[in-house]
């Protein structure tokens, strides 16, 4: 099932505090989508029980990620940025987001780069240049992501040498001008380790540090858009060079060898790869301890070899870097896909020693791009965007299972043992975080509810009932939501990172608060304006209102109390639109005409109704299409239906050239605001000032949409009559041809 408009929960921080359990819910069937609830432990038990066992501990743990490539760099670069900012936050942020802290890159091109390329292809070091992919799209993402999550860890892969470097084999050494297959050319093992040096140092000087690198992505793939065939052999051979290098440059970046699949590709003379690697290097070379352990992806062979090799080398670290979803496994039904990729990615691998686990790409399109010819053409992202308006965002298996460990379990934190009753189809892991907090991720396989308690101590227990067909994150010992204040008020902490407060807020005054604490916060412009002294200074009359505080979306909403709308223009105006039309805090969001979606406008005056948007962030550029409604509800609605007491006046005004209110024809329904021509489209950051004036009553109401503008300079308004030509409003003159183009004067103020 497809996931429209994900539904976020945010961590606000973890640490260690008895009793408090906050458990994350998603389910197959897309009915819980990280969802958050948090619960008290008790001392009761549940018939199925796991016990902590913090005393048996197993590998410590670098987090979990997605692959961080052009494709994905792209979509979000063509996002609004407040949407992108939001995502990333919501993605990345170990505060207020789920604290996804891993992120893997190319080193020079992917299967998802603008084109095929390496960081030098003309021949000499001294030709070493980041490219348009790195410098336009990966490192100003990665500069955006590291100001949400300082601690990103960053691990780098190249998918090929430069060509200059390959040969056609050892054995020839005939020069190889290809971008797929080949070998790289021994001669020029000491410039190639250079170049890694210097892919390292060119991303410090943009203060981007790179964590870790594999020698070779998929070193036994032939194919791809891309790609060096590279033999445990002849990777071993490379690494005398490249980890002397990395110590005399004073690099400690770290070194992952293999980066392939399970089974080995089928080539039996490379079974245990990593393990050869190891034997064939000498463990007193300068920088030795640089290389760590081995990466694994999952296109082929099984999930056991993890076992295999970490107790033939148990000291060196494993990781997973790579899998995909695609058209081949229906990677976009979440019915079919989430409780196998969290059992096979995240449960599997971390049980079998994998200190992290990474999928590819964290956004395509939904044309599944941009892609190069060769590599992935059939493949899906953690998250897809929209490719019509890049606002829209579909949430897959992907990222639904790293943010779900993610979120419950911190970089640094230990796998422990467990014990207790077999949970008939249900499978689990537990950590013990660095603040002392446990997380325990579950899937439960059955289409049935199981309810499993969870506990180290017996008069602690976390009794937690897992939904049918589920992926659950627990995290027992989690701090306590903080307290919010407005105006000295406390607010109620509604849900996880959700308060309220109805409370009387009086017009014109300011009012303290302890929550807004960035420039990227929506705080509603209709209700409140901030000042520099950190206060919010409510606008509308004075009255019963509810502040909403979403400290995940960064959000501040105000509802009125629920008044019905009187003959003569008192009480509740709201508005409604079309999928993707206008919404706050941003447009659209995918939901059409639904009733909690309704946005309340502000009572500025008797009678007088406003709403304030901005095109791009609360109104679609394109796509414009909205009527209001006299109470939260589908009656009485103010469309000027034949029969109906609530209408507006067909003089009625939008501002000229962009915006028309229906009459019942050319296809538009009474009362609603639409843009006057299909093909127009408004200005992104351009705002918009909606007003209701209904001070002759229900029945005889004005609608203006004038546009804001720090000069002064007026709009220049149409007036619409049914049976009559337009009359053109020039600043309050009414003129009946249309006016030219330029700057009129009025008294002191210029017209445009």
């Amino acid at each position: 099932m497809r996931q429209n408009l994900i539904i976020f929960a945010m961590a606000f921080g973890l640490a260690a505090q008895a009793g408090n359990v906050r458990i994350f819910s998603t389910t197959a069937d897309g009915t819980e989508a990280l969802k958050c609830t948090i619960q008290e432990t008790s001392s009761t038990m549940s018939a199925n029980r796991i016990r902590l066992v913090p005393t048996t501990e197993f590998q410590s743990m670098d987090g979990f990620g997605y692959g961080l490539t052009y494709s994905s760099c792209y979509n979000l670069m063509k996002m609004n940025p407040l949407d992108r900012h939001e995502f990333l936050r919501k993605t990345f942020s170990p505060e207020r987001g789920f604290g996804v802290s891993y992120c893997r890159v190319s080193i020079g091109c992917s299967d998802f780069s603008s084109r095929v390329y390496t960081l030098c292809d003309t021949k000499g070091l001294g030709n070493f240049a980041l490219q348009s992919d790195e410098k336009d799209y990966l490192i100003p993402i990665l500069k955006e992501i590291l100001e949400i999550n300082p601690q990103m860890k960053i691990i780098g892969s190249p998918w090929t040498c430069p060509r200059w470097m390959k040969v056609e084999n050892l054995n020839s050494t005939q020069p190889y001008n290809h971008w797929t297959n080949g070998h790289l050319n021994p001669q020029y093992y000491s410039d190639y380790a250079q170049y890694f040096v210097k892919f390292v140092e060119a991303f410090r000087q943009h203060g981007i540090d790179i964590y870790a690198v594999t020698p070779q992505n998929e070193p036994l793939n032939r194919g791809n858009c891309a790609s060096l065939y590279m033999p445990w052999e002849e990777e071993a051979a490379f690494l005398k060079h490249l980890v002397p290098a990395f110590s005399k440059a004073g690099l400690k970046t770290k070194i992952y060898v293999f980066d392939h699949n399970y089974n080995y590709d089928g080539v039996a003379s490379q079974v245990d790869y990593p393990v050869n690697v190891y034997n064939a290097l000498d463990d007193t070379m300068e920088g030795s301890e640089l290389v760590v352990g081995a990466a694994y992806h999952d296109y082929g062979g099984n999930v056991s070899e993890l076992t295999d090799i970490h107790n033939q080398a148990p000291t060196k670290e494993l990781i997973f870097t790579e899998s995909s979803i695609g058209t081949w496994n229906d990677g976009r039904n979440l019915g079919a896909r989430l409780l196998a990729d969290m059992n096979n990615l995240v449960l599997s691998t971390a049980t079998r020693y994998c200190r992290a686990v990474m999928v590819w790409n964290l956004m395509l399109d939904t044309r599944r791009g941009p892609n190069l010819d060769g590599g992935c053409t059939t493949c899906y992202g953690a998250v897809d965007i929209s490719a019509d308006d890049y606002h829209t965002i579909t949430a897959n298996s992907h990222y639904y299972i790293i943010a779900h460990a993610s979120v419950a379990v911190q970089p640094g934190a230990v796998r422990i043992r467990t014990s207790g009753s077999t949970i008939d189809n249900v499978s689990h892991v537990a950590f013990r975080n660095p603040d002392n907090s446990y997380a325990i991720l579950l899937v439960n396989n059955s289409s049935s509810s199981r309810t499993v308690s969870i506990f180290e101590q017996a008069d602690a227990v976390a009794t937690v009932t897992l939904s049918g067909k589920s992926v659950t994150s627990v995290v027992i010992g989690a701090d306590e939501e903080p307290e919010l204040k407005l105006g000295g008020q406390v607010m109620a902490n509604q849900a996880w990172n959700r308060y309220t407060l109805t409370t009387e807020l009086r017009q014109g005054q300011a009012y303290d608060q302890n929550f807004v604490d960035s420039e990227h916060w929506y705080v509603d412009p209709d209700f409140f304006l901030r000042n520099g002294e950190g206060e919010l200074i409510f606008k509308p009359l004075s009255g019963l209102y509810t502040v909403s505080v979403d400290l995940s979306n960064q959000t501040l909403l105000v509802s009125p109390e629920e008044v019905a709308m009187s003959a003569d223009g008192v009480g509740n105006v709201y508005v409604i639109g079309a999928a993707n039309s206008i919404g706050k805090p941003h447009y659209g969001g995918g939901k059409e005409w639904e009733l909690e979606n309704a946005i309340p406008m502000a009572r500025v005056s008797q009678k007088v109704y406003q709403l304030t948007f901005t095109v791009g962030e609360q109104l679609n550029p394109a796509s414009v299409d909205f009527c209001f409604y006299g109470a939260r509800a589908w009656t009485p609605q103010f469309m000027g239906t034949s029969g109906s007491a609530y209408k507006l006046s067909y003089s009625s005004k939008v501002e000229s050239f962009y915006f028309n209110i229906g009459m019942g024809r050319q296809g538009h329904e009474n009362g609603h605001i639409f843009l006057r021509s299909s093909s127009m489209k408004l200005t992104p950051g351009d705002t918009y000032v909606c007003t209701v004036d209904l001070t002759n009553g229900v029945g005889d109401g004005m609608v203006s949409i004038t546009k804001q503008n720090a000069t002064g300079v007026l709009p220049v308004d149409l007036q619409e009559q049914s049976s009559t030509a337009p009359i053109y409003n020039l600043g309050g003159q009414q003129l009946q041809q249309k006016p030219k183009k330029g700057v009129y004067l009025q008294g002191s103020k210029k017209t445009l």
